[in-house]
């Protein structure tokens, strides 16, 4: 089961804000890296720390279920050997701090 659901910030209007908004575009961006921000107090400016690209973004529940089911007839002398996988797609770097793709039982012998 994969399931995308969107974050959003209502730092904008969700449903009247548009292409036009982006950096380029005619009406200027909505939102902007690193704002200063006039604080009234004379010349004192304050910064705050936004990342644009923490706003709005589309995720992926990535959630699996498994259905139990009674064996076929005529299987039951068999054994059933369960092979797993575990971690994310992507160097250790990249997926840190969980762990690679790997295999469990990471040796799975069978007779």
């Amino acid at each position: 089961v994969r399931i995308r659901y969107n974050i959003s910030t209502y730092d904008y209007h969700p449903y009247n804000t548009d292409a036009s908004f982006n950096k380029n575009g005619p009406k200027g961006p909505l939102i902007e890296n690193d704002p200063e921000i006039d604080m009234g107090i004379g010349n004192v400016e304050l910064q705050l720390a936004i990342n644009t690209a923490q706003f709005g973004r589309t995720f992926q529940d990535r959630s699996h279920y498994m259905v139990l089911q009674q064996r076929p007839p005529g299987t039951e002398k068999f054994r059933i050997h369960n092979l797993n996988v575990r971690g994310k797609r992507g160097n250790i770097v990249q997926v840190y701090p969980a762990v690679e793709y790997d295999f469990v039982p990471t040796d799975l012998k069978m007779d």
